[in-house]
């Protein structure tokens, strides 16, 4: 929230200094930074490895959520047949498995977040400098990160958006 206003009083500060001053006329734009990441090429590809790499997890823990119900399943049907102290010992070592099982999940849940924060970050990288140059070059006073807490309305005309995914698709097939 404070973000927020904070960007909102300096932007209005801007503005309202620009009018005054009179000296230059402010040239505005936006981007969309989320959407440049996700449609962009080597976000796309960030993406497809995020998946992949998601699924693989995903995979890895329905095998052993079967393997626990599987084993619940067998310590189900002895249960009648095997004497009170086998029994127990087996119940705390299913408890056991279920909880490691449980933890495993927590676990992967924040590597995946890990890694999905890190292809972001390799992607931010190359962004915001694209960014930067783009908005020195065409002379722009003031380039803004769409965001509909900060800034809620503004006209589609000032969107470099598909400007700055071309540069960085550009970019990313000369490496």
């Amino acid at each position: 929230m404070k973000k927020t206003l904070l960007s909102f009083m300096i932007a209005t500060a801007l503005l309202a200094g620009a009018a005054v001053c009179g000296a230059t006329e402010m040239k505005i734009g936006y981007v969309d930074i989320q959407r440049a990441v996700m449609e962009s090429k080597s976000g796309k590809a960030a993406n497809e490895k995020f998946t992949a790499e998601a699924a693989r997890v995903k995979d890895g823990l329905l095998k052993e959520k079967e393997k626990i119900e599987q084993a619940a399943e067998m310590l189900q049907k002895q249960s009648a047949m095997l004497t009170d102290d086998v029994r127990r010992s087996k119940e705390l070592d299913m408890a056991r498995r279920q909880r490691d099982y449980e933890r495993m999940v927590e676990d992967q849940k924040a590597e995946l977040q890990l890694k999905e924060a890190q292809l972001t970050g390799e992607i931010l990288e190359e962004l915001i400098p694209i960014v930067r140059d783009y908005g020195k070059k065409h002379e722009f006073s003031i380039i803004f990160e769409r965001s509909e807490r900060v800034v809620l309305h503004i006209d589609p005309a000032l969107d470099l958006t598909d400007k700055i995914i071309a540069i960085l698709d550009a970019g990313s097939q000369k490496k």
